[in-house]
């Protein structure tokens, strides 16, 4: 199967800015990929980086050096960062490639990940908000998620009274994540870390700024810490899979550079006993590798479901809605494609 074809798909969805991509084979065999996008700046860039950059490196070649193909594009693009934009910009094309790969085995990616049966074809639903940082507003927030049956919940938010408030609105024995984006630093941690510990949450995610300083920071009694969504190699997770205070790492399937590299990442994982929770902030084919991701861990995780609505559901079986449970796609390759009506309605021009 030699690739003919990678097209970049830039959607605008009011204030959401996507990027997909589209890859076809010689035999007509096609597949999509996805990047981590938030704005237009960025989406520009990354519709450059696939379209000038990654592509060139990818067209000619056969579908099933897909592993190869991951590594020598690493390689060749080191000198710009080894994280970052063209890591995200490979991880559309390596992702269509195991969508290919698997449409044409009649497997699952999550068969493929696991080489065999999956640990998991259930998953319960977090729900995750976005940032309010306002108390009567992220109890709103989280009354809806509750009346909608999700399983857990993570807050976006960085003032400790906001997340306190969000931690009284759920249930005490309720799964509860606090991400605060790297809004604080160690020391304002440690100043408040009775607060913090009390607010018994599942784990802490991204807390404070530098991340680097969790390396050597000792561990917080009943606070877990959870990190490692930006990281661009399974190499670097691997650094902070050391830190006595990290007991959560989060491989994301976009930052990472595509699926070749998240099951690298998932391996080590489970080799060094770090829980692995997949970063999931995606609506598109990375939220379905993100399933798939999450289908082959040792512990059962969530299924971090973003504040979006039916109407952004490009594949039609409720991947944006909250809820309590989401299968994991069990058609072959990533399991869905996007629905080309949507695809028109939002396509940039």
């Amino acid at each position: 199967m030699i690739i003919e074809k990678i097209e970049p798909i830039a959607l605008s969805m009011g204030t959401l800015s996507l990027v997909l991509c589209r890859v076809t084979t010689k035999s007509g065999l096609v597949g999509y990929g996805e990047c981590l996008c938030n704005r237009p700046p960025m989406q520009k860039a990354l519709v450059a980086m696939i379209r000038d950059a990654i592509a060139p490196l990818y067209l000619g070649k056969s579908v099933d050096d897909f592993g190869p193909l991951n590594l020598a594009t690493r390689r060749a693009t080191a000198s710009h960062g080894r994280a970052g934009t063209v890591m995200n910009a490979l991880a559309s094309v390596d992702m269509a490639l195991w969508d290919i790969g698997g449409t044409a085995r009649n497997e699952s990616v999550s068969v493929m990940l696991n080489g065999g049966p999956v640990n998991h074809e259930r998953l319960p639903v977090m729900a995750s908000l976005g940032k309010t940082d306002d108390k009567a507003k992220v109890r709103a927030r989280l009354e809806q998620a509750l009346a909608a049956g999700v399983q857990a919940a993570k807050v976006h938010e960085a003032s400790l009274e906001v997340i306190e408030e969000a931690r009284r609105t759920v249930p005490r024995d309720f799964p509860f994540v606090a991400d605060c984006n790297n809004a604080h630093t160690l020391a304002d941690i440690r100043r408040d870390e009775a607060r913090w510990r009390a607010l018994d949450m599942l784990w802490f995610e991204d807390p404070f700024w530098p991340p680097e300083d969790l390396l050597l920071a000792p561990a917080m009694p009943g606070i877990t810490f959870g990190m490692g969504a930006d990281f661009g190699s399974t190499e670097q997770m691997g650094l902070y899979t050391r830190a006595p205070s990290i007991g959560v790492l989060q491989p994301d399937v976009c930052m990472l550079g595509g699926l070749t590299e998240a099951r690298r990442a998932l391996i080590m994982l489970a080799q060094v006993g770090k829980a692995a929770a997949p970063h999931t902030p995606f609506i598109g084919p990375a939220a379905l590798a993100s399933l798939h991701m999450l289908a082959v861990t040792e512990k059962q995780g969530w299924f971090a479901t973003i504040e979006a609505d039916d109407s952004q559901d490009m594949f039609g079986f409720g991947i944006t809605r909250w809820q309590p449970f989401i299968d994991v796609p069990t058609g072959p390759g990533l399991g869905y494609d996007p629905d080309p009506a949507f695809l028109r309605r939002y396509e940039c021009a």
